[in-house]
């Protein structure tokens, strides 16, 4: 018999780095990548396969979230959190009956889009260097759960700047698992790259922005303009404005380069 428990809507749950969030979807993962050699010379007449297993490689725990935004979840959304280079977090997934979570995850890529008729929600993929494990995580947000002001979801209108029509702030993160050499696939070290951040405006106007303002939050990027467009939609449509801004850090001796506020 199905569990009363499991419910639709914000039946589930999730929290990322202690904080819960209005969870839309999402999931766990183990992908093991085994290292394979190829062959300098396979005869004409062998049926020999293409590669070689050479070693077991590594195993990549990966995950990921999709959830509404809402001022709870705002301090996850910053340059001290999930916005931050190789800042490592804790996330568990609750649907009202299971429930799994991941330590010391690094962010691999994260979006936060704002469009018309939408609330603003992110997106959040992320690995780990060990396997998901039982545990509890918060309360599944129940049918009958009310939530509070700071639990609402935010609409779209509660994002953007003036004559912005949609929006979508991407930040992506290289990270690679290297090999332990051991009886083990799991990961010795979380090998972390560069950080890209890159913000795609529509508006109504001809303007750029550098900027996302959320609620009483801002997103100020530092960086160069990457692509403009005007699109015309037909004698039903208004005509729409592109821009993309991509952060780029000032080459200096002795730099810090900031990148995103």
């Amino acid at each position: 018999m199905t569990d009363a428990s499991k419910r639709l809507g914000y039946g589930g749950s999730a929290e990322i780095d202690g904080i819960q969030v209005l969870i839309t979807g999402g999931g766990m993962e183990e992908a093991d990548s085994p290292s394979f050699i190829e062959a300098m010379d396979i005869p004409p007449d062998s049926n020999s396969r293409s590669k070689m297993l050479h070693a077991d490689g590594t195993a990549g725990y990966t995950a990921s979230l999709n959830f509404d935004c809402t001022k709870k979840a705002m301090p996850l959304l910053s340059v001290s959190k999930l916005l931050g280079r190789r800042y490592s977090f804790n996330m568990g997934i609750h649907d009202g009956e299971n429930k799994f979570v991941m330590s010391d995850c690094l962010a691999t890529n994260l979006s936060i889009t704002g469009a018309p008729a939408g609330l603003i929600s992110v997106t959040l993929a992320a690995i780990a260097r060990t396997k998901k494990t039982d545990s509890l995580v918060a309360n599944s947000y129940l049918l009958d759960y009310t939530l509070t002001p700071d639990d609402q979801p935010m609409g779209y209108w509660w994002s953007g700047n003036t004559d912005v029509r949609e929006w979508t702030l991407a930040m992506t993160q290289s990270v690679e698992a290297l090999y332990l050499n051991e009886d083990t696939m799991d990961a010795r070290y979380l090998k972390t790259g560069l950080v890209e951040y890159v913000l795609d405006v529509t508006t109504y106007a001809p303007q750029d922005h550098a900027k996302i303002i959320i609620a009483t939050s801002e997103f100020t990027l530092t960086g160069v303009t990457t692509a403009k467009g005007y699109t015309f939609g037909g004698v039903t449509e208004l005509g729409l404005y592109t821009h993309s801004f991509n952060t780029a850090a000032s080459a200096a001796v002795g730099s810090g380069g900031v990148i995103i506020t």
